[in-house]
């Protein structure tokens, strides 16, 4: 009788446009016949493990060819106004939809689970069934960025935050042999030292001419209030919202017509918030400068660095597969397709290995 085979798992990482990685892993690992059992992702772990579930690796590649700044910032830019996220997340779901379909997680052909982090609470969530949009949706959130994801009532955000490298979650779920794609495996280093010096002599220039965007926007608002009549009835909650901003501000509200104002300067404060985002990104001549995307993402990949480093350290995966891509930036969607073909120069350096367990086994 013919023994059965041995179970794979695979733990993906979590690191934005760095998770392109992942799909070069994958696909030397199929051209390879190396079946894959489970996979937990975190993140870009979480999204490159679904297009990898679900066969719409040729379709992404097809996607990220050629593919510009500016268009893939249509993939997923939507500003909103930051309550609790830049982004409102509804371009991203709506791309997403349009490679992966509408599929529930029990209806893949491997086990997948996707990993994100319960804000409340810090716990990391493992989501193992449900429609898989709604699991990749709560683990991509990266804070600040998108939007937290209301789902299985939990306020969601980016697996990332507590879990970027799940090999403990694959690890629980007992695969026979376990495979761990590190995207961190070094600090940053992009930066010389005479960029470092010219990124901290522009910030301090930067920091004596930037706009306070908050106080632009209640100026506006309580410009408007001084200007026009409100409802008696609305008037109490506007003056709680304001004393929460400014207690002065608060004392200057005369009667105004809540709707109209408000949702006027909403919109032109969402417009703003719209223009200084694209402007931030786009000016990519400015390498003595950091925006605040770049801030957000070089920090979280910092901690992720040290996180994976300290996840290694306590549960080692059989093979570790390390694509270099720090130098990568979370956000540069168009070099998907660079990190894609590290990765899978890094899995044909693990191939042997693989090969040399699965005999071992035999």
């Amino acid at each position: 009788m013919q023994s059965k085979r041995p179970s794979w798992g695979i733990a993906l990482d979590s690191g934005g446009a760095k998770g392109g990685a992942h799909l070069g892993v994958m696909e030397v690992l199929t051209e390879h016949q190396i079946p894959i059992d489970i996979i937990v992702g975190s993140s870009a772990g979480a999204l490159a493990g679904a297009i990898y579930a679900t066969g719409k690796i040729e379709m992404v590649k097809e996607i990220i060819e050629d593919l510009s700044w500016k268009e893939s910032l249509s993939y997923y830019v939507d500003p909103v106004f930051p309550f609790s996220g830049l982004l409102a997340g509804k371009r991203a779901r709506t791309f997403l939809k349009t490679i992966i379909g509408d599929v529930l997680i029990d209806e893949l052909p491997v086990k997948f689970i996707a990993v994100a982090t319960d804000l409340l609470t810090g716990e990391t969530i493992a989501i193992d069934k449900g429609p898989l949009i709604d699991a990749l949706m709560a683990s991509i959130s990266m804070p600040g960025i998108f939007k937290p994801v209301v789902l299985m009532d939990r306020l969601l955000t980016d697996g990332g935050v507590s879990d970027p490298l799940p090999l403990d979650v694959l690890k629980s779920h007992s695969p026979q042999y376990t495979i761990a794609c590190n995207l961190h495996p070094r600090l940053p280093g992009r930066f010389n030292p005479a960029q470092k010096k010219a990124i901290v002599r522009a910030e301090k220039q930067i920091l004596e001419k930037e706009e306070d965007i908050s106080l632009w926007i209640v100026d506006h608002v309580v410009n408007v209030i001084r200007s026009q009549q409100m409802f008696e009835g609305v008037r109490p909650l506007v003056r709680n919202i304001l004393k929460k901003i400014n207690t002065s501000y608060a004392e200057t509200i005369k009667d105004i017509d809540l709707v109209s104002t408000l949702h006027y300067q909403l919109i032109q404060s969402r417009d703003k918030i719209s223009a200084i985002f694209e402007n931030s990104l786009f000016k990519k001549d400015k390498v003595n400068t950091l925006n605040i995307f770049e801030i957000l993402v070089s920090s979280t990949n910092i901690q992720q660095y040290q996180k994976n480093r300290l996840m290694l350290a306590s549960v080692r995966p059989d093979i570790l597969i390390s694509p270099d891509v720090t130098d990568i930036g979370s956000l540069e969607f168009t070099r998907v397709q660079e990190a894609l073909s590290i990765g899978r120069n890094q899995a044909l350096e693990s191939i042997p290995a693989i090969r040399k367990l699965i005999e071992s086994n035999s």
